[in-house]
């Protein structure tokens, strides 16, 4: 029987959650065609693959884990979803005259081609001339699994991705959450894959839903005013009582692409912060909204996010990425320092590379293990009340992104505050 979609917090205790291994999409990559997909650096699969294999294990321990490609097969294999799925990519992405020879391809084959990439045809001049490689590009972002969608409460929110190369993940995402079996809401707020509007971009990295009326969106190059807007009016008109949202303006950079990179939620009462943006004398500006279901909103700046949320009736005590050193912070933000994954409040899991922040962890309560500590059978996790589960992730890390960007929580245990 398919399982209800529940998420009412960045924390409660993990039940089920959404990955992708990296495949053959990964090995796509060239020097020349790197920034075009979004990545600063070529990463070698076989690495990669090791080190998610080993967070998939570290995940288990706490929740289902469900592999995002084994969702899809499920979810098409028919024939008749199958040439629905057809029907939207070549009419997506402008590949009408390929739509034959997609739709002779079964369940397999067909997800072989969307996910590491539909060579293009060179059977003409034209064609032959043209420079592009792909008529679909392969998905190397989809191990980053967060930002294609996103569950409220037991509905579900499909991406608006920022950039082309990325419009694919969210579809397929769509046609998981509407068509397997395994899964099933109770309606879709939003699908960027099918409405899309223009100026409105929307990512799950950008997405954090702190308490099941409290939301803190980045507004950054990926998430634009325009979908907040739309978002919190949508959201809103699905509860009874009013919904408070914190919008943080995130700075142009290519480290601060999301929310998330910035700030996590870790505990009941903690978050872990980059300081710069956070809590410094340049800390990035924040706009509160407070829409009431019937669409009626007030809208002020405050003067902090953690002093914002502190109003609003959730103080969080921040750990500093770097423990607050000017260069430390810097460099281990790079590397998805502030980027983790709570599986239970107090709970979470991180890189083990980003040792500064570690240690704040550790002097602010938390106990940090390997993951070998736990994964060998030495000691359950459920023997510690706060604790940092430290995976090795330097490979997975240069693809730009951390532990909550790779997965994809579609099931938690309230919190019971």
């Amino acid at each position: 029987m398919a399982e209800a979609v529940s998420v009412d917090s960045e924390i409660g205790p993990l039940e089920s959650v959404i990955v992708h291994s990296p495949g053959i999409e990964i090995e796509a990559m060239t020097p020349t065609t790197l920034a075009q997909v979004l990545y600063n650096d070529i990463v070698p699969l076989g690495v990669v693959a090791e080190e998610h294999a080993r967070l998939k294990r570290v995940l288990a321990l706490f929740a289902e884990v469900l592999e995002f490609k084994e969702l899809l097969r499920e979810a098409i294999a028919g024939p008749e979803v199958r040439a629905d799925l057809v029907d939207r990519v070549v009419r997506s992405f402008g590949i009408e005259e390929r739509r034959s020879e997609l739709l002779t391809l079964g369940p397999d084959e067909l997800i072989r081609v969307l996910i590491g990439g539909f060579p293009a045809r060179k059977d003409s001049l034209t064609r032959f001339l043209d420079p592009a490689e792909f008529d679909l590009h392969p998905l190397p972002n989809l191990y980053f699994t967060r930002d294609g969608a996103m569950v409220y409460r037991k509905k579900v929110i499909i991406g608006a991705m920022a950039y082309g190369v990325r419009q694919l993940e969210a579809l397929l995402a769509e046609f998981i959450f509407r068509r397997s079996p395994r899964l099933h809401s109770t309606g879709v707020i939003f699908d960027g894959a099918s409405e899309r509007v223009a100026g409105v971009t929307l990512e799950g990295g950008d997405f954090q839903l702190l308490k099941e009326d409290l939301l803190v969106i980045g507004l950054s190059d990926r998430t634009t005013s325009q979908a907040i807007d739309l978002i919190a009016a949508r959201i809103a008109e699905t509860r009874e009582t009013p919904l408070r949202l914190f919008a943080v303006l995130l700075p142009s950079e290519r480290a601060t692409i999301h929310l998330d990179m910035i700030f996590t939620m870790v505990d009941r009462d903690r978050a872990v912060v980059y300081a710069p943006h956070i809590l410094g004398k340049d800390r990035r500006p924040v706009v509160r909204m407070d829409i009431d279901p019937a669409g009626g909103r007030r809208i002020r700046r405050v003067d902090s996010l953690l002093g914002g949320l502190a109003e609003a009736g959730l103080p969080l005590q921040p750990v500093l990425c770097g423990m607050g050193d000017p260069v430390l912070e810097q460099r281990e933000q790079w590397l998805s320092a502030t980027n983790f994954l709570a599986v239970a409040p107090g709970k979470i899991v991180g890189y083990s590379c980003n040792v500064a922040t570690l240690e704040a962890l550790d002097r602010a309560g938390f106990a940090v293990r390997g993951a070998d500590h736990f994964l060998s059978g030495r000691e359950s996790p459920s023997a510690y009340e706060k604790l940092v589960i430290a995976v090795d992730g330097i490979e997975l890390a240069r693809g730009g992104g951390g532990v909550r960007c790779m997965t994809m929580p579609v099931r938690r245990a309230s919190v019971g505050w």
